[in-house]
């Protein structure tokens, strides 16, 4: 999930620049931030570097050495507002992803140590009757810089179709005769994009070993930045998906042979909604089709760069499998093949 078109902003990205750089120019800091507010998760983080131009040497060679990006002494910090009156503040603790299982992708920068900011705070949703909106304050305690920005949280959507949220829900996906995948929710206020993934998990055994049971899932990308039609949460969302395209995807996921078995166990359904300066992050920094290839820079970090904004995820889990689509699942011209069995 954390993959998920770059929704995840805790790694340093590599910032364009003019053709010409002047190596010898006065050392600047430079912030680069990159955070969510996330109501749905258990922590909040934040990932603070600082990129720079250093008066002996290129700044790529200085990139690698943890000591050049990394801040020594910050002061890293929440403030919530309810309905515009400040209502709390949110200190960050300072943590090493590496050892809380949050572990940085080698490449140009140095990945060691991986030095997070993070918070259990319990962050409020936007809803009907209050808006919640957080600043992040970040200070610097050696050179006295102050880096700012704002996010409006955003609030949670409601599910109509599939029909999810009741006691023991289930699901039939059939690629028999066109059928559909009706996807039906009302918007979460301060929503400006909606993703939907699901995991689908399953059961693998061997014939020879039939009750030694090993369970694994794929995840499917259902739609993707799908734009609601405003940030007011009145909006609604109706979206359908051939049945048969979830079929076509677990074949090219998936490899039959001689003597596995599958059966199919259960999924989770995963609605990703993204704040408006996320969502413009993300169209900005789309792959360029034309011959213009280079792209505007967005940053709402005030004397920094990067983004800072908000996403919510609402998660309908352990949704059962009806018998009629595991039936379908083991003679389905698409998965026939990979043995997917009727228990």
């Amino acid at each position: 999930m954390r993959k998920l078109l770059g929704i995840l902003f805790f790694s340093i990205l590599v910032l364009s620049c003019d053709n010409e750089l002047n190596v010898t120019a006065e050392w600047k800091e430079v912030p680069v931030i990159y955070g969510l507010v996330d109501p749905s998760a258990q922590y909040n983080y934040i990932r603070i570097n600082r990129a720079y131009l250093n008066e002996s040497g290129d700044a790529i060679q200085y990139a690698s050495i943890s000591d050049s990006i990394q801040f020594q002494e910050l002061t890293v910090k929440l403030v919530e507002h309810k309905n515009g009156v400040e209502t709390n503040t949110i200190n960050l603790e300072k943590v090493n992803g590496d050892t809380i299982g949050l572990p940085k992708d080698s490449g140009t920068f140095s990945n060691t140590p991986n030095i997070l900011y993070r918070t259990a705070y319990n962050m409020k949703a936007t809803d009907l009757y209050d808006t919640y909106r957080y600043d992040l304050v970040i200070i610097n305690e050696i050179t006295g810089r102050i880096y700012r920005s704002t996010a409006e949280s955003v609030g949670s959507m409601f599910l109509v179709t599939p029909r999810l949220n009741r006691d023991n829900p289930t699901i039939n996906i059939s690629d028999e005769n066109d059928r559909f995948i009706y996807i039906n929710f009302q918007e979460g206020f301060k929503a400006a994009m909606y993703d939907l993934v699901v995991r689908f998990r399953y059961l693998e055994y061997e014939d020879s070993t039939p009750t030694v049971l090993k369970l694994d899932s794929i995840d499917w990308v259902v739609f993707s930045g799908a734009e609601t039609h405003g940030l007011d949460g009145r909006g609604e969302q109706v979206i359908t998906v051939k049945g048969e395209a979830f079929y076509q995807y677990l074949s090219s996921q998936l490899d039959g042979r001689e003597g596995l078995n599958r059966e199919a166990f259960d999924m989770d359904f995963y609605f990703y909604g993204s704040g408006e300066d996320l969502f413009t992050y993300i169209q900005v920094n789309k792959p360029s089709i034309g011959i213009v290839q280079k792209k505007p820079e967005f940053t709402n970090i005030e004397n920094g760069l990067g983004i800072f904004s908000s996403r919510n995820i609402n998660r309908f889990t352990h949704v059962g499998i009806a018998p009629q689509m595991k039936a379908r699942l083991s003679v389905s011209p698409n998965t026939q093949h990979l043995n997917f069995v009727t228990p």
